[in-house]
């Protein structure tokens, strides 16, 4: 038995999801209020909800030193929120969702920084882990393989491809088809029958957040959980 982590890390809405032996849980670290129609929902399904209050500054200086010691505060927090979580007798797998280099050039270099915080203190403070980091391209591609079957297209040799019941490949996901994922896998997790409740959410432009965080979160948990397995399998 393990504990196993998936983390998608964001400025304004961090999610983190827990699997330790049969216990599932669902944090999320937001800047939304506390009053939005989602955290209520996402409330009455057990999801735990860190408010995020920041200071800001109009001087450049001033503000970027803030940013860095919000960011160090709140790497902090996640992992005293995490810790009462986990098994400290057991081995942790943590998986954690990379940078995605379509964000503008000021909001690419605070993830990194936060990102970088949150990583360390992971690794600091959470004995035996072993971490991966995943790419946003690998994580869609692999949701994909985790809910739709493959499609072989080889003729000479064996070759496949996973699309969802859309047409639509696995790499070439977004927001909308994670979510599908989620709802059309019927993934094991705390908040399924609450989003399932919400599956018309897959029909708009943008799913809100913290949804689609939380979405990708337990994504990158389920795609380092069956690798885990796999190889274990394998092994025997």
């Amino acid at each position: 038995m393990y504990n196993f982590i998936g983390i998608d890390i964001s400025l304004n809405s961090t999610a983190v999801y827990i699997e330790t032996g049969d216990k599932k849980t669902v944090l999320s670290f937001t800047s939304k209020k506390d009053n939005n129609i989602w955290i209520n929902e996402l409330k009455s399904a057990g999801v735990v909800f860190t408010h995020l209050y920041r200071k800001s500054s109009s001087d450049y200086s001033s503000n970027e030193i803030l940013k860095l010691i919000d960011f160090s505060n709140l790497s902090v927090q996640i992992v005293d929120i995490i810790l009462p979580y986990l098994d400290q007798d057991l081995k942790t797998f943590c998986n954690i969702e990379g940078y995605s280099f379509s964000r503008n050039t000021s909001s690419i270099l605070d993830i990194v920084s936060l990102s970088t915080l949150v990583k360390t203190e992971l690794l600091t403070r959470i004995p035996d882990i072993e971490m991966s980091i995943i790419s946003p391209l690998s994580l869609k591609l692999e949701a994909c393989k985790l809910v739709y079957p493959p499609i072989e297209i080889g003729v000479k040799k064996k070759k496949y491809k996973w699309v969802n019941d859309q047409g639509i490949a696995g790499g070439s996901f977004k927001k909308q088809q994670m979510f599908k994922a989620f709802i059309d896998g019927k993934i094991d997790t705390p908040i399924y029958n609450i989003l399932f409740h919400h599956k018309d959410l897959m029909d708009r432009e943008k799913i809100p957040n913290p949804i689609e965080d939380i979405v990708d979160s337990i994504f990158c948990l389920k795609v380092l959980r069956r690798k885990v397995v796999t190889h274990e399998s394998l092994a025997q």
